[in-house]
Protein backbone atom coordinates (compact mmCIF):
# COMPACT_ATOMS: atom_id res chain seq x y z
CA UNK A 1 0.00 0.00 0.00
CA UNK A 2 1.58 3.40 -1.05
CA UNK A 3 1.92 6.13 1.87
CA UNK A 4 -0.81 8.18 0.16
CA UNK A 5 -3.50 5.57 -0.03
CA UNK A 6 -2.49 4.30 3.97
CA UNK A 7 -2.73 8.10 5.58
CA UNK A 8 -5.93 8.33 3.67
CA UNK A 9 -7.21 4.83 5.14
CA UNK A 10 -5.77 6.15 8.68
CA UNK A 11 -7.85 9.50 7.96
CA UNK A 12 -10.89 7.85 7.62
CA UNK A 13 -10.75 5.25 10.00
CA UNK A 14 -10.13 8.09 12.48
CA UNK A 15 -13.10 10.17 11.13
CA UNK A 16 -15.53 7.10 11.93
CA UNK A 17 -14.15 6.81 15.32
CA UNK A 18 -14.84 10.46 16.34
CA UNK A 19 -17.82 10.93 13.28
CA UNK A 20 -21.14 10.27 15.91
CA UNK A 21 -20.17 12.19 18.64
CA UNK A 22 -19.18 15.24 16.45
CA UNK A 23 -22.65 15.07 14.47
CA UNK A 24 -24.28 14.86 17.89
CA UNK A 25 -22.66 18.14 19.53
CA UNK A 26 -22.12 20.02 16.16
CA UNK A 27 -24.79 18.48 13.58
CA UNK A 28 -24.27 18.15 9.84
CA UNK A 29 -22.32 21.02 9.27
CA UNK A 30 -19.18 21.33 6.82
CA UNK A 31 -16.93 22.21 9.93
CA UNK A 32 -18.34 18.47 10.86
CA UNK A 33 -15.66 17.10 7.90
CA UNK A 34 -12.63 17.92 9.41
CA UNK A 35 -13.25 18.47 13.36
CA UNK A 36 -14.07 13.92 13.26
CA UNK A 37 -10.62 13.09 12.21
CA UNK A 38 -9.85 15.41 15.25
CA UNK A 39 -12.04 13.87 17.08
CA UNK A 40 -10.93 10.23 16.50
CA UNK A 41 -7.35 11.24 17.75
CA UNK A 42 -8.82 12.64 20.52
CA UNK A 43 -9.55 9.09 21.17
CA UNK A 44 -6.96 7.49 19.89
CA UNK A 45 -4.70 9.88 22.48
CA UNK A 46 -7.26 8.25 25.34
CA UNK A 47 -7.08 4.35 23.93
CA UNK A 48 -2.90 5.13 24.42
CA UNK A 49 -3.61 6.64 27.94
CA UNK A 50 -5.80 3.88 28.93
CA UNK A 51 -3.32 0.73 27.61
CA UNK A 52 -0.43 2.32 29.69
CA UNK A 53 -2.54 2.63 32.76
CA UNK A 54 -4.51 -0.32 32.25
CA UNK A 55 -3.15 -2.93 29.85
CA UNK A 56 -4.77 -5.09 27.80
CA UNK A 57 -3.93 -3.50 23.86
CA UNK A 58 -3.79 -0.05 22.52
CA UNK A 59 -6.30 -1.22 19.67
CA UNK A 60 -8.47 -2.52 21.88
CA UNK A 61 -9.19 0.63 23.51
CA UNK A 62 -9.45 2.32 20.82
CA UNK A 63 -12.58 0.07 19.27
CA UNK A 64 -13.85 0.00 22.90
CA UNK A 65 -13.78 4.07 23.67
CA UNK A 66 -15.02 4.25 19.83
CA UNK A 67 -17.97 2.35 20.05
CA UNK A 68 -18.62 3.91 24.15
CA UNK A 69 -18.10 7.12 22.16
CA UNK A 70 -20.98 6.13 19.58
CA UNK A 71 -23.30 4.53 21.94
CA UNK A 72 -22.91 7.68 24.40
CA UNK A 73 -23.82 9.81 21.21
CA UNK A 74 -26.73 7.70 20.31
CA UNK A 75 -28.28 7.87 23.28
CA UNK A 76 -27.82 11.44 23.20
CA UNK A 77 -29.70 12.06 19.94
CA UNK A 78 -32.44 9.94 21.13
CA UNK A 79 -33.12 11.06 24.98
CA UNK A 80 -30.97 14.29 25.48
CA UNK A 81 -32.54 17.76 24.83
CA UNK A 82 -33.31 18.94 21.27
CA UNK A 83 -30.18 19.91 19.05
CA UNK A 84 -29.93 23.48 16.95
CA UNK A 85 -31.95 25.52 18.56
CA UNK A 86 -32.20 29.05 17.13
CA UNK A 87 -31.58 31.65 19.58
CA UNK A 88 -33.20 35.18 19.79
CA UNK A 89 -31.13 38.32 20.05
CA UNK A 90 -32.82 41.25 20.51
CA UNK A 91 -30.22 43.87 18.91
CA UNK A 92 -29.36 42.62 15.84
CA UNK A 93 -30.78 39.28 14.68
CA UNK A 94 -33.77 37.11 15.60
CA UNK A 95 -33.93 32.81 15.63
CA UNK A 96 -34.84 31.04 12.56
CA UNK A 97 -37.87 30.01 14.03
CA UNK A 98 -39.13 33.19 14.48
CA UNK A 99 -38.73 33.77 10.88
CA UNK A 100 -39.79 30.63 9.17
CA UNK A 101 -42.46 32.31 7.23
CA UNK A 102 -40.79 35.41 6.17
CA UNK A 103 -37.12 35.23 5.46
CA UNK A 104 -36.36 32.08 6.13
CA UNK A 105 -36.44 30.58 1.98
CA UNK A 106 -34.43 33.35 0.66
CA UNK A 107 -31.83 33.61 3.25
CA UNK A 108 -31.06 29.75 3.78
CA UNK A 109 -30.46 29.79 -0.02
CA UNK A 110 -27.61 32.27 0.07
CA UNK A 111 -26.16 30.99 3.09
CA UNK A 112 -26.12 27.50 2.02
CA UNK A 113 -24.71 28.63 -1.18
CA UNK A 114 -21.96 30.47 0.97
CA UNK A 115 -21.57 27.89 3.10
CA UNK A 116 -20.97 25.11 0.26
CA UNK A 117 -18.42 27.69 -1.54
CA UNK A 118 -16.45 28.56 1.29
CA UNK A 119 -16.19 25.16 2.51
CA UNK A 120 -14.90 24.34 -1.04
CA UNK A 121 -12.54 27.49 -1.31
CA UNK A 122 -11.13 26.68 2.81
CA UNK A 123 -10.60 23.41 1.64
CA UNK A 124 -8.63 23.66 -1.74
CA UNK A 125 -6.83 26.50 0.47
CA UNK A 126 -5.66 23.57 3.26
CA UNK A 127 -4.70 21.19 0.84
CA UNK A 128 -2.75 23.60 -1.03
CA UNK A 129 -1.48 24.99 2.08
CA UNK A 130 0.41 21.25 2.62
CA UNK A 131 2.10 21.31 -0.87
CA UNK A 132 5.24 21.03 1.41
CA UNK A 133 3.95 17.40 1.92
CA UNK A 134 5.28 16.16 -1.66
CA UNK A 135 8.85 16.55 -0.35
CA UNK A 136 9.90 13.53 1.48
CA UNK A 137 11.30 14.87 5.05
CA UNK A 138 11.10 14.48 8.38
CA UNK A 139 11.90 16.71 11.33
CA UNK A 140 14.34 15.91 13.71
CA UNK A 141 12.62 15.59 16.69
CA UNK A 142 9.39 14.23 14.46
CA UNK A 143 11.81 11.25 14.05
CA UNK A 144 13.30 11.16 17.43
CA UNK A 145 9.52 11.04 19.05
CA UNK A 146 6.58 11.67 17.25
CA UNK A 147 7.36 9.15 14.85
CA UNK A 148 9.16 6.29 17.06
CA UNK A 149 6.46 6.37 19.29
CA UNK A 150 3.71 5.09 17.34
CA UNK A 151 5.48 1.05 17.14
CA UNK A 152 5.78 1.65 21.12
CA UNK A 153 2.24 1.84 21.28
CA UNK A 154 1.69 -1.29 19.20
CA UNK A 155 4.01 -3.20 21.36
CA UNK A 156 3.28 -5.59 24.42
CA UNK A 157 2.02 -3.42 27.43
CA UNK A 158 5.45 -4.75 29.40
CA UNK A 159 7.76 -3.49 26.48
CA UNK A 160 6.15 -0.15 26.23
CA UNK A 161 6.52 0.63 29.88
CA UNK A 162 10.32 -0.11 29.28
CA UNK A 163 10.86 2.41 26.39
CA UNK A 164 8.68 4.95 28.66
CA UNK A 165 11.00 4.99 31.76
CA UNK A 166 14.47 3.19 30.63
CA UNK A 167 16.93 5.94 31.19
CA UNK A 168 19.71 4.67 28.46
CA UNK A 169 18.27 6.58 25.41
CA UNK A 170 19.25 9.88 24.34
CA UNK A 171 15.29 10.78 23.81
CA UNK A 172 15.00 12.51 27.03
CA UNK A 173 11.18 13.38 26.24
CA UNK A 174 9.14 10.37 25.95
CA UNK A 175 6.60 11.37 28.56
CA UNK A 176 5.61 14.12 25.93
CA UNK A 177 1.32 14.09 25.57
CA UNK A 178 0.59 10.83 22.89
CA UNK A 179 -1.84 12.52 20.51
CA UNK A 180 -0.12 12.76 17.51
CA UNK A 181 1.81 9.29 18.08
CA UNK A 182 -1.26 7.74 19.01
CA UNK A 183 -3.06 8.76 15.47
CA UNK A 184 -0.02 7.79 13.51
CA UNK A 185 -0.67 4.34 15.48
CA UNK A 186 -3.98 4.07 14.43
CA UNK A 187 -2.19 4.30 10.64
CA UNK A 188 0.55 2.17 11.20
CA UNK A 189 -2.23 -0.47 12.55
CA UNK A 190 -4.75 -0.67 10.10
CA UNK A 191 -2.45 -0.40 7.01
CA UNK A 192 0.68 -2.94 7.95
CA UNK A 193 2.96 0.22 6.48
CA UNK A 194 4.78 1.38 9.31
CA UNK A 195 7.24 4.09 8.45
CA UNK A 196 8.51 7.28 9.74
CA UNK A 197 6.74 8.97 6.13
CA UNK A 198 3.30 7.69 6.86
CA UNK A 199 3.66 9.07 10.69
CA UNK A 200 4.30 12.51 8.89
CA UNK A 201 1.85 12.60 5.97
CA UNK A 202 -1.16 11.29 8.89
CA UNK A 203 0.34 14.33 11.04
CA UNK A 204 -0.14 16.94 8.27
CA UNK A 205 -3.33 15.61 7.33
CA UNK A 206 -4.52 16.80 10.83
CA UNK A 207 -2.43 19.51 10.88
CA UNK A 208 -4.78 20.78 7.50
CA UNK A 209 -7.89 19.46 10.05
CA UNK A 210 -7.30 22.00 12.91
CA UNK A 211 -6.40 24.43 10.48
CA UNK A 212 -9.82 24.01 8.63
CA UNK A 213 -11.85 24.11 12.01
CA UNK A 214 -9.86 27.28 12.79
CA UNK A 215 -10.97 28.88 9.72
CA UNK A 216 -14.96 27.83 10.03
CA UNK A 217 -14.69 29.89 12.63
CA UNK A 218 -14.04 33.48 10.95
CA UNK A 219 -16.37 32.19 8.02
CA UNK A 220 -19.47 31.82 10.56
CA UNK A 221 -18.71 35.06 12.16
CA UNK A 222 -19.74 36.62 8.53
CA UNK A 223 -22.58 34.19 8.00
CA UNK A 224 -24.24 35.05 11.43
CA UNK A 225 -23.64 38.20 11.15
CA UNK A 226 -25.44 37.81 7.71
CA UNK A 227 -28.19 36.11 9.34
CA UNK A 228 -28.96 38.89 11.70
CA UNK A 229 -29.26 41.43 9.52
CA UNK A 230 -31.81 39.70 7.39
CA UNK A 231 -33.76 38.49 11.00
CA UNK A 232 -33.22 42.46 11.94
CA UNK A 233 -34.76 43.98 8.67
CA UNK A 234 -37.84 41.44 8.88
CA UNK A 235 -37.94 41.93 11.60
CA UNK A 236 -38.58 45.52 11.10
CA UNK A 237 -41.06 44.84 8.46
CA UNK A 238 -42.88 42.70 10.30
CA UNK A 239 -43.07 45.14 13.30
CA UNK A 240 -44.35 47.82 10.46
CA UNK A 241 -47.13 46.08 9.12
CA UNK A 242 -48.42 44.65 12.59
CA UNK A 243 -48.04 48.56 13.67
CA UNK A 244 -50.09 49.76 11.05
CA UNK A 245 -47.26 52.48 10.69
CA UNK A 246 -48.49 53.60 6.88
CA UNK A 247 -46.12 51.36 5.04
CA UNK A 248 -48.11 49.99 1.64
CA UNK A 249 -47.92 46.26 1.51
CA UNK A 250 -45.59 45.68 -1.46
CA UNK A 251 -43.03 47.89 0.50
CA UNK A 252 -43.79 45.95 3.67
CA UNK A 253 -43.51 42.52 2.30
CA UNK A 254 -40.29 43.42 0.65
CA UNK A 255 -39.05 44.47 4.48
CA UNK A 256 -39.88 41.28 5.38
CA UNK A 257 -38.64 39.02 2.89
CA UNK A 258 -35.38 41.13 3.16
CA UNK A 259 -32.29 38.70 1.55
CA UNK A 260 -29.44 38.15 3.31
CA UNK A 261 -26.79 40.14 2.39
CA UNK A 262 -23.97 38.39 0.40
CA UNK A 263 -21.18 41.48 2.28
CA UNK A 264 -20.49 39.37 5.56
CA UNK A 265 -20.44 35.87 4.03
CA UNK A 266 -17.94 37.07 1.40
CA UNK A 267 -16.05 38.56 3.87
CA UNK A 268 -16.11 35.98 6.07
CA UNK A 269 -15.02 33.65 3.48
CA UNK A 270 -12.17 35.85 2.33
CA UNK A 271 -10.62 36.26 5.42
CA UNK A 272 -10.71 32.77 6.48
CA UNK A 273 -8.66 31.62 2.89
CA UNK A 274 -6.44 34.44 3.53
CA UNK A 275 -5.71 32.78 7.00
CA UNK A 276 -5.55 29.30 6.08
CA UNK A 277 -2.66 31.07 4.05
CA UNK A 278 -1.10 32.98 6.18
CA UNK A 279 -0.99 29.99 9.14
CA UNK A 280 0.39 27.71 5.96
CA UNK A 281 3.09 30.89 6.27
CA UNK A 282 3.96 31.16 9.59
CA UNK A 283 3.79 27.06 10.63
CA UNK A 284 5.99 26.35 7.95
CA UNK A 285 8.48 24.45 7.45
CA UNK A 286 6.65 22.46 10.46
CA UNK A 287 3.08 21.84 9.36
CA UNK A 288 4.20 19.17 6.99
CA UNK A 289 7.42 17.67 8.65
CA UNK A 290 5.87 15.57 11.63
CA UNK A 291 6.34 18.17 14.49
CA UNK A 292 3.31 18.61 16.77
CA UNK A 293 3.40 22.18 17.76
CA UNK A 294 1.29 23.15 14.70
CA UNK A 295 -1.53 20.58 15.32
CA UNK A 296 -1.43 21.93 19.34
CA UNK A 297 -1.24 25.64 17.89
CA UNK A 298 -3.71 25.61 15.33
CA UNK A 299 -6.36 23.21 17.80
CA UNK A 300 -5.85 26.03 20.73
CA UNK A 301 -6.43 28.96 17.92
CA UNK A 302 -9.72 26.93 17.04
CA UNK A 303 -10.66 26.67 20.59
CA UNK A 304 -10.21 30.14 21.18
CA UNK A 305 -12.08 31.11 18.16
CA UNK A 306 -14.67 28.74 18.65
CA UNK A 307 -15.35 28.94 22.42
CA UNK A 308 -14.76 32.48 23.78
CA UNK A 309 -15.30 34.60 20.45
CA UNK A 310 -18.58 32.22 18.96
CA UNK A 311 -22.19 32.55 20.96
CA UNK A 312 -22.45 30.58 23.78
CA UNK A 313 -24.00 27.24 21.58
CA UNK A 314 -23.84 24.22 22.24
CA UNK A 315 -22.61 23.66 18.61
CA UNK A 316 -19.66 26.20 18.95
CA UNK A 317 -18.88 24.82 22.39
CA UNK A 318 -18.75 21.38 21.39
CA UNK A 319 -16.24 22.57 18.42
CA UNK A 320 -14.42 24.00 20.96
CA UNK A 321 -13.93 20.57 23.38
CA UNK A 322 -12.97 18.88 20.69
CA UNK A 323 -10.46 21.74 19.71
CA UNK A 324 -9.04 21.85 23.60
CA UNK A 325 -8.44 18.11 24.02
CA UNK A 326 -6.51 17.95 20.73
CA UNK A 327 -4.20 21.01 22.19
CA UNK A 328 -3.79 19.43 25.57
CA UNK A 329 -2.84 15.89 24.17
CA UNK A 330 -0.78 16.98 21.25
CA UNK A 331 2.70 18.95 23.34
CA UNK A 332 3.58 20.28 27.15
CA UNK A 333 3.04 23.52 25.50
CA UNK A 334 -0.87 22.66 24.35
CA UNK A 335 -1.13 21.57 27.74
CA UNK A 336 -0.59 24.47 29.41
CA UNK A 337 -2.17 26.55 26.90
CA UNK A 338 -5.36 24.41 26.93
CA UNK A 339 -6.21 24.61 30.60
CA UNK A 340 -6.24 28.05 30.31
CA UNK A 341 -8.45 28.39 27.53
CA UNK A 342 -10.61 25.71 29.49
CA UNK A 343 -10.43 28.21 32.42
CA UNK A 344 -11.56 31.37 30.81
CA UNK A 345 -14.25 29.37 28.23
CA UNK A 346 -15.15 28.36 31.52
CA UNK A 347 -15.61 32.22 32.87
CA UNK A 348 -16.96 33.23 30.33
CA UNK A 349 -19.84 30.84 30.26
CA UNK A 350 -20.89 31.31 33.66
CA UNK A 351 -20.57 34.77 33.38
CA UNK A 352 -23.06 34.26 30.17
CA UNK A 353 -25.68 32.54 32.54
CA UNK A 354 -25.17 35.50 35.56
CA UNK A 355 -25.93 37.88 32.48
CA UNK A 356 -28.66 35.88 31.92
CA UNK A 357 -30.19 34.95 34.71
CA UNK A 358 -29.12 37.33 37.52
CA UNK A 359 -27.01 35.86 40.93
CA UNK A 360 -29.79 33.73 41.48
CA UNK A 361 -29.69 31.38 38.11
CA UNK A 362 -30.41 27.77 38.58
CA UNK A 363 -27.69 26.11 40.16
CA UNK A 364 -27.46 23.63 37.07
CA UNK A 365 -26.71 26.27 34.84
CA UNK A 366 -23.98 27.14 36.64
CA UNK A 367 -22.62 23.77 37.26
CA UNK A 368 -22.60 23.02 33.76
CA UNK A 369 -19.53 24.80 32.47
CA UNK A 370 -17.91 23.96 35.78
CA UNK A 371 -18.19 20.36 35.30
CA UNK A 372 -17.55 20.43 31.52
CA UNK A 373 -14.19 22.05 32.37
CA UNK A 374 -13.23 19.51 35.11
CA UNK A 375 -14.42 16.49 32.59
CA UNK A 376 -11.91 18.56 30.29
CA UNK A 377 -8.55 18.87 32.77
CA UNK A 378 -9.38 14.84 34.10
CA UNK A 379 -8.90 14.02 30.34
CA UNK A 380 -6.15 16.06 29.16
CA UNK A 381 -4.17 15.60 32.58
CA UNK A 382 -4.12 12.03 33.00
CA UNK A 383 -1.74 11.45 30.65
CA UNK A 384 0.82 13.46 32.65
CA UNK A 385 -0.01 12.52 35.98
CA UNK A 386 0.35 8.94 34.76
CA UNK A 387 3.59 9.75 33.38
CA UNK A 388 4.62 11.29 36.94
CA UNK A 389 3.13 7.60 38.13
CA UNK A 390 5.30 5.69 36.53
CA UNK A 391 8.57 8.02 36.39
CA UNK A 392 8.71 8.41 32.57
CA UNK A 393 11.64 9.99 30.82
CA UNK A 394 11.01 13.89 30.98
CA UNK A 395 8.02 13.48 33.33
CA UNK A 396 9.65 15.62 35.43
CA UNK A 397 9.29 19.40 35.81
CA UNK A 398 12.33 21.41 34.78
CA UNK A 399 10.89 24.31 36.31
CA UNK A 400 13.51 25.93 38.14
CA UNK A 401 14.45 29.63 40.19
CA UNK A 402 17.35 31.12 37.76
CA UNK A 403 19.75 33.19 39.74
CA UNK A 404 19.70 35.12 36.06
CA UNK A 405 15.95 35.75 35.63
CA UNK A 406 16.49 39.01 34.44
CA UNK A 407 19.45 38.19 31.53
CA UNK A 408 16.99 34.91 30.28
CA UNK A 409 13.96 37.29 30.37
CA UNK A 410 15.69 39.83 28.06
CA UNK A 411 17.09 37.27 26.07
CA UNK A 412 13.93 35.72 25.40
CA UNK A 413 12.08 39.02 24.73
CA UNK A 414 14.30 39.62 22.03
CA UNK A 415 13.89 35.95 20.93
CA UNK A 416 10.70 36.40 20.84
CA UNK A 417 10.03 39.68 19.08
CA UNK A 418 11.09 39.05 15.57
CA UNK A 419 8.42 36.30 15.58
CA UNK A 420 5.68 38.56 16.98
CA UNK A 421 5.67 41.42 14.65
CA UNK A 422 2.23 41.27 14.25
CA UNK A 423 1.60 42.53 17.52
CA UNK A 424 2.65 46.04 15.74
CA UNK A 425 -0.80 45.12 13.83
CA UNK A 426 -2.93 43.55 16.00
CA UNK A 427 -3.28 45.71 18.63
CA UNK A 428 -4.10 49.28 16.79
CA UNK A 429 -6.49 47.33 14.72
CA UNK A 430 -8.13 45.93 18.48
CA UNK A 431 -8.26 49.39 20.17
CA UNK A 432 -9.94 51.26 16.90
CA UNK A 433 -12.33 48.16 16.27
CA UNK A 434 -13.07 47.89 20.12
CA UNK A 435 -13.75 51.97 20.17
CA UNK A 436 -15.24 52.02 16.76
CA UNK A 437 -16.92 48.84 16.63
CA UNK A 438 -17.58 47.34 19.93
CA UNK A 439 -21.76 48.05 19.41
CA UNK A 440 -21.25 46.12 15.93
CA UNK A 441 -19.54 43.11 17.29
CA UNK A 442 -22.24 42.59 19.66
CA UNK A 443 -24.70 43.10 17.40
CA UNK A 444 -22.98 40.06 15.58
CA UNK A 445 -23.18 38.04 18.91
CA UNK A 446 -19.34 37.88 18.65
CA UNK A 447 -17.54 37.52 21.70
CA UNK A 448 -15.40 40.38 23.55
CA UNK A 449 -12.30 40.66 22.23
CA UNK A 450 -10.59 41.03 25.56
CA UNK A 451 -11.41 37.16 25.81
CA UNK A 452 -9.47 36.07 23.10
CA UNK A 453 -6.36 38.31 24.33
CA UNK A 454 -6.23 36.79 27.90
CA UNK A 455 -5.72 33.44 26.04
CA UNK A 456 -3.10 34.51 23.14
CA UNK A 457 -1.49 36.28 26.72
CA UNK A 458 -1.86 32.81 28.63
CA UNK A 459 -0.37 31.12 26.45
CA UNK A 460 2.39 33.42 26.03
CA UNK A 461 3.41 34.03 29.20
CA UNK A 462 3.44 29.66 29.72
CA UNK A 463 5.78 29.34 26.79
CA UNK A 464 8.21 32.71 27.74
CA UNK A 465 7.91 31.31 31.20
CA UNK A 466 9.21 27.87 30.73
CA UNK A 467 11.88 29.21 28.94
CA UNK A 468 12.83 32.06 31.69
CA UNK A 469 12.55 29.42 34.67
CA UNK A 470 14.43 26.45 32.52
CA UNK A 471 17.51 24.99 32.96
CA UNK A 472 18.95 24.40 29.72
CA UNK A 473 21.21 27.34 28.26
CA UNK A 474 19.02 30.23 26.97
CA UNK A 475 21.24 31.16 23.80
CA UNK A 476 20.28 27.76 22.16
CA UNK A 477 16.98 26.69 23.45
CA UNK A 478 15.93 29.64 22.14
CA UNK A 479 17.57 29.59 18.87
CA UNK A 480 15.97 25.80 17.92
CA UNK A 481 12.76 26.86 19.43
CA UNK A 482 11.36 30.40 19.31
CA UNK A 483 9.40 30.00 15.54
CA UNK A 484 7.80 26.94 16.96
CA UNK A 485 6.95 28.05 20.15
CA UNK A 486 5.62 31.16 19.09
CA UNK A 487 2.82 29.58 16.67
CA UNK A 488 0.35 29.82 18.59
CA UNK A 489 0.40 33.87 20.06
CA UNK A 490 1.09 34.76 16.35
CA UNK A 491 -2.16 32.58 14.96
CA UNK A 492 -4.03 33.97 17.80
CA UNK A 493 -2.96 37.47 16.80
CA UNK A 494 -4.13 37.06 12.89
CA UNK A 495 -7.28 35.47 14.22
CA UNK A 496 -7.51 38.52 16.03
CA UNK A 497 -7.08 40.46 13.13
CA UNK A 498 -9.34 38.63 10.88
CA UNK A 499 -11.98 38.43 12.68
CA UNK A 500 -12.59 42.42 13.23
CA UNK A 501 -12.21 42.91 8.88
CA UNK A 502 -15.11 40.77 9.00
CA UNK A 503 -17.16 43.00 12.03
CA UNK A 504 -15.72 45.69 9.57
CA UNK A 505 -17.58 44.30 6.74
CA UNK A 506 -20.79 43.76 8.45
CA UNK A 507 -20.78 47.34 9.70
CA UNK A 508 -20.45 48.84 6.38
CA UNK A 509 -24.03 46.60 5.46
CA UNK A 510 -25.30 47.87 8.70
CA UNK A 511 -24.92 51.05 7.80
CA UNK A 512 -26.96 50.52 4.77
CA UNK A 513 -29.88 49.23 6.55
CA UNK A 514 -29.84 52.14 9.13
CA UNK A 515 -30.05 54.59 6.00
CA UNK A 516 -32.78 52.52 4.11
CA UNK A 517 -34.88 52.31 7.78
CA UNK A 518 -34.24 56.67 7.93
CA UNK A 519 -35.86 56.48 4.37
CA UNK A 520 -38.86 54.94 5.57
CA UNK A 521 -38.71 51.99 3.85
CA UNK A 522 -38.31 50.19 7.15
CA UNK A 523 -38.97 51.15 10.49
CA UNK A 524 -36.72 50.49 13.78
CA UNK A 525 -39.30 48.46 16.04
CA UNK A 526 -38.46 50.77 18.94
CA UNK A 527 -39.64 53.81 16.60
CA UNK A 528 -43.38 51.97 15.46
CA UNK A 529 -45.66 53.46 18.38
CA UNK A 530 -44.65 56.71 18.18
CA UNK A 531 -44.79 57.01 14.39
CA UNK A 532 -48.62 55.06 14.78
CA UNK A 533 -49.60 57.50 17.39
CA UNK A 534 -48.23 60.46 14.87
CA UNK A 535 -50.71 59.43 12.22
CA UNK A 536 -53.59 58.30 15.10
CA UNK A 537 -53.12 62.44 15.83
CA UNK A 538 -52.95 63.83 12.26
Amino acid sequence: MSTTAAAFTGLVVLGLAGALPVVVGVGLRWVTLPLAPLAGAVLASLAATAYVALGLSFMTWFVALAVLGAVAAGAWWLWGPTLGLGRTDGKLGVSEGDLEETVRHPRDHRVALAGAVGALIVGVTCVASLRGIRTPTVGFDARALWVMRPGWFLQSHQQLLVDLKVRGLVLTQSAYPPLVSAASAIAWKVTGVHTARLGVVVTAALNGCALAVAAFAVADVGRRAAIGLSGRRAAIGLSGRRAAIGLSGRRAAHAASAPTPWTPLVAGVVVAALLVLVAAGVTEPFLTNGYADPIWSLAAVGAVAWGLQSPRERSAQSIAVVLVLVAGGAKDEGFVTAVAIIALIAVRSLAGVVADHGWRAPLSRLAAPVGLAGLELVIIGWWPELMQVIGARGASSTFTIQSDLTSRTTAVVHGMSPYLHVLVLAVPVAIAGGVVLSGVRRRTDTGNDLWAWAALACGLVAVAGALITGQGAIGPWILSTVHRITEFPTLAAWWIVGTWGVVAATALVEGNHRVESTSGEATPVGDAPAVAQAKVSA
